[in-house]
This record gives structure tokens, sequence and C-alpha cells, in this order.
């Protein structure tokens, strides 16, 4: 809700006696709407008419291989359904319901009605099955994901999926699968149609973008219209800042209103060791944790870390509360492989712990002192070079010497992709709506990105992404998650945060910034 300007005794009955004047010859009732009125001027004008975010990746508002950036997936874009991780369920978007067919390989949606995409075009089946046939032509998700979609009236839509799985629902909430008119392309609803720019249902339209440099939105008014509440701002600007202490400095300076991570998760971020600095310095710090668990990840398919007892050594050595220390504490010690928010982590009650005596006496045993190893790093991940200089450390302990290589993005992950490396520090999961979807990525026998996969954990990652049933799946990733634990496939090093730094003057409330687990700020405003 926008708050009221503060106004004086006197001030306040020089507006209701304007307000009772005009309305002279009529009833109180009448006098008190005027007020009403005269007091949402007041309202309309505490609020300066722009906000500037500082922000580390480009927009891609003209698109790209994965389309446009995650800020305006979740900004411009709506989806068909949501994710709730605590109740791990999928919740009404633009679809008020929808039912399975076919064990799942198709799913028909129910539209909700009266939506309209920001151009003023109503929302319904035609552009969802435009948006499913544009990402299966365009997008590598939904190449890999559609066979295509059936109007079957204005309201309803048939999607049919290539596979039978229940990833097919969890995949309708995820960042690229948002709903796009058909005019978003030319020819309109051409799914081979030039792109122009994505036009959506969600609380923000394009109006204006310059590659690497900036984006500029307005409020779209069907999105304020339909939830009952009214924007803080007329443009909403977003400056793209790629170095994090440059970011820092723009907020410091008030070039910008506030700076954001990456709405992806687990880079582009504001330094953790500054949130306390800049909470010092007065500026308003939000946070929330995400499940995105920062690993050390093997190749586990060569010497020496085919081995579960030396996997096991590395495991055990890491300390994790002096990894978060590197971090000034603003993120946890991973000590469970996701947060325990995550379906299914407090039941499977696996803790992963410290204990450097054990891993001597393990080294001890295998005679594994003077082990080499390399771990490789990509250097655009700051902080990740001081977790690998002391996991280095802390591996010296037991035997085992690292030698770490700092790499240039393409690099990394050629390195990576070619299996050129003993241990790399990564990522799983993600911020909430990619729960399942990382999942597959990391743990799936049939991505390229995994992480760890043996013939007992690769058997329950499809099942869990296969099962409909809450409580069947929830079986699975129990037992996926011991069996993760008792293989020592991956070693959890910290839960990862999602931040916004803002002045003192802007106005937000929490649960709104944080509707879902990346920042969403259509509830934003800075203060006059």
């Amino acid at each position: 809700m926008i708050e009221e300007k503060s106004i004086t005794r006197r001030e306040f009955m020089k507006y209701v006696a304007v307000g009772c004047a005009v309305a002279m010859g009529t009833s109180f009732l009448g006098c008190m709407k005027k007020e009403d009125v005269v007091k949402q001027e007041i309202q309309k004008n505490i609020y300066r008419d722009e906000f500037i975010l500082g922000y580390g990746k480009d927009h891609k508002l003209k698109g790209g291989k994965w389309g446009i950036g995650f800020f305006p997936k979740t900004h411009i874009l709506e989806r068909l359904v949501e994710y709730d991780l605590k109740r791990d369920e999928y919740i009404p978007s633009l679809a008020e319901k929808w039912v399975l067919e076919n064990d799942g390989k198709a799913i028909v949606f129910e539209l909700k009605k009266g939506i309209k995409f920001s151009d003023g075009e109503e929302f319904n089946a035609e552009a969802v099955k435009f948006s499913v046939e544009w990402l299966k032509q365009n997008h590598p998700l939904g190449k890999e994901t559609f066979e295509g979609a059936e109007v079957i009236d204005e309201h309803t839509v048939l999607i049919n999926y290539k596979e039978a799985k229940f990833l097919n629902l969890a995949k309708m909430a995820e960042f690229h699968m948002g709903i796009m008119s058909p005019n978003s392309v030319s020819p309109a609803g051409d799914p081979k149609g030039k792109f122009v720019y994505p036009i959506g249902t969600g609380p923000f339209k394009v109006v204006d973008y310059k590659e690497e440099q900036y984006a500029v939105y307005e409020p779209n008014p069907y999105w304020y219209e339909r939830m009952g509440i009214k924007p803080k701002f007329k443009r909403f600007i977003v400056k793209i800042i790629k170095d994090e202490d440059t970011r820092v400095m723009a907020l410091r300076s008030g070039e910008v209103d506030a700076i954001s991570d990456y709405s992806h998760g687990g880079s582009d971020y504001t330094p953790r060791n500054m949130l306390d600095v800049l909470k010092r310095e007065g500026f308003k710090v939000y946070k929330r944790i995400i499940p995105l668990t920062w690993i050390v990840a093997f190749n586990y398919e060569k010497e020496p870390f085919n081995d579960v007892k030396i996997r096991e050594i590395v495991d055990l050595s890491v300390n994790r509360d002096e990894i978060v220390k590197i971090f000034d504490n603003q993120v946890l010690p991973a000590k469970t492989l996701f947060i325990e928010e995550a379906p299914g982590i407090r039941e499977a009650n696996r803790i992963y712990k410290y204990d450097p005596e054990v891993a001597r006496a393990l080294a001890e045993e295998l005679g594994i002192k003077g082990t080499k190893a390399s771990m490789i790093i990509e250097r655009e991940q700051g902080d990740q070079i001081l977790v690998g200089q002391l996991i280095q450390q802390q591996l010296k302990n037991v035997g085992i010497d690292v030698e770490l290589n700092v790499l240039e993005s393409g690099a990394y992950k050629e390195r990576r992709d070619s299996g050129d490396y003993d241990m790399r520090i990564y990522y799983i999961g993600g911020t909430d709506r990619r729960f399942y979807l990382r999942m597959f990525w990391r743990f799936h026998p049939k991505t390229k990105w995994k992480v760890y996969v043996s013939e007992r954990t690769g058997e329950l990652c499809d099942r869990i992404l296969t099962e409909y049933d809450k409580n069947k799946r929830k079986h699975y990733l129990i037992e996926f998650y011991k069996a993760v634990y008792e293989e020592h496939g991956v070693v959890p090093l910290y839960f990862d945060i999602m931040t916004v730094v803002a002045s003192q003057k802007v106005d937000v409330e929490y649960g709104e910034l944080f509707r879902y687990a990346e920042p969403m700020f259509h509830s934003v405003g800075v203060r006059i």
C-alpha cells in the first residue's frame, strides 16, 4: 500500500474545505469521496517518477540462444504455474487449473479469464499455443520439451510433451517458460518470425533498451489493475554495471537507488562482505536464502576420486564454518544437501560433518599422502577463488596436494565439459522455481552438466522427475539424499542467498520484493 505524506492539521482542513466546496449541494458522503480523491493526489506526489536499479547482467531484450534475460523473464512475462518450495506444490498463475492426460505426457490447462498483455491484447489459448510453438522452434529447453499445443477453446489449451514425466509440470514454472503475446514477433503469431520485443502479462513493459548499457520499463497498467495496486514509479530504469565494486559505488553516490543480485543466482551479486558495511552506512539490506548449494564436484569417473573413500576424506576435511567466514557469515554452511525448506531434507536427516581426525586416520589407512589433484575455478567467481584456496589448505592437512587452476569462463567450461579436471567448484539447485529442473541438469544420466551420477542415484533421480504423486516423490527424494550422502557424490559447501540493497528513500515490503525467490520490483518506490 502507498503510504500517505504527513500533513499538518491546517493543511488537512484546507483540503477538506476544498473538497466540500466542490461538492456543495451534495451529500456528506459525496464530500468524503472528494476528500479521498485529494488524498490520492497527495499520495501520487510522494514518490519520484523514476526508480533506478544497478544490475550486473544485460537484459537481452532482443533475444538470444536462451531468449531474453532473467530479469525481464520475471518482470515482463508470467508463467502458467508457479512453485511453492515449502509445500512442494505447483500453484496457479496464468492457468486456473490443469488436468493430466496420457500419464502426464499431455496436460490440459484451463486459463484465467480477463487477463491482458501490456499492449492491450487478450491473453488466451492462442497466445499459449504460440508461446509453446515459439519455444519449440527457438529455445533449447522448448526443443527438448514440447511436441506442440492444441487450442481446445478460447481459454483451454492442451500441451503435448515428448515424455510422460512430472518434470513437464515443473518446467512450466521455469524462467524460460513465460507466455508471450503473439505480437512479440513479426509477422505476429509466426513462431519462425523475427523476435521484436517481449510483450507479456507481467508488471513491466519495455520502453527502451541499449545492449550492455540500460533497459527502461514502464508499469503494465493491466497487471497493476488486476492485482489491485498502484505503481509507485512511472519509469523503471536498469543500468547495466558489470563490476560489483562499481555497482556499490553507484549506490553510495546516489547514481542508482538500489542494486540487486542477478536473478539467475550464483553470480553477478553484491559482495557478501559488503552487506553489513552498507547496512551500517544506512542502506537497507534485504536478503533471502535460496536452494542453491555451492559444492565441490569430483571427476568421479577417474582416479583418484573414483574411490568413494577418497571422496569421503575430502568431505570430512572441509570446514564449512570457516568457508562462510569468507562471505562475512552472510551465507549459511551447507550441512545438508539443500536448505531445510527443500522437500524431504528434514526427513532424510543426513548431516555433512567436519571431522579432520577421522579424515587423517582414513588417509593414513589408504596411504594417500602426496596425492595430487587439480581444481578448476571460474575467474569471474572471485569469492570462489578464496573458497578454493581455503579448501586447498584444508586438504593439504590430509595429504592431498591441490593445484588451483583459475580460468576464464570459456576455458573453464571447456575443461568442465571435457572432464579435464579432478575437482571443481560448482553449484546445484537455484532459485525455488528451478529446484527440479536443476536436479535434472545436475544428477540425471542424460544431462551434460551432471555433477554426480551412479546407478543408484541416477535411477532415483529419474523416479523423482517422473513421479506426479507428491508423497511417492518425497520418498524418492529422501532416498536420493541418502544415496548422495553415503556415496559422497559431492561435497556441499554453503547455501547461497539473493539480495537487494537500497537507499533509505526506497519503500518496499519484504514480502512483495521476495514474492518468489528472485527479487520482484513491482512494488518499489523512491520517496521524494
